[in-house]
């Protein structure tokens, strides 16, 4: 127990990491608008090649994104084989980065906030 006792940790609470998050995200709402208005302009694209009602062309580009794959849809043109398996991947993944990087900021400008105590 010698480590633990030596071992100081400041506990926060979840309301107050999702407020520091909230303000870190705000910093990058812009990347992330841009990153949402691209796959839904994408889902848009979708729904033209694949001849699909609009809202079913977003939900398409989304869970794609997402990396979720229900397997309910699925493209059958070229284009859209190629949009779902390519393009719509590395933006979900470059959407589900900045998350992350935005946790990982929070939880970073928490820790220098919390006062160190003095051995």
């Amino acid at each position: 127990m010698g480590e633990l006792d030596d071992l100081e940790v400041e506990l926060v609470s979840f309301r107050t990491f999702f407020h520091e998050f909230l303000r870190v995200l705000y910093y990058v709402k812009g990347i992330l608008l841009g990153l949402f208005g691209t796959i839904a302009l994408f889902g848009v694209l979708l729904s033209f090649w694949e001849k699909m009602p609009l809202g079913s062309g977003v939900y398409l580009a989304f869970i794609t994104a997402f990396t979720v794959g229900y397997g309910d849809m699925t493209p059958q043109t070229p284009w859209g084989k190629l949009v779902c398996a390519v393009v719509l991947p590395i933006l979900g993944m470059v959407l589900t980065g900045v998350m992350v990087a935005a946790a990982v900021q929070a939880i970073g400008r928490l820790y220098k906030m919390t006062p160190q105590k003095q051995r």
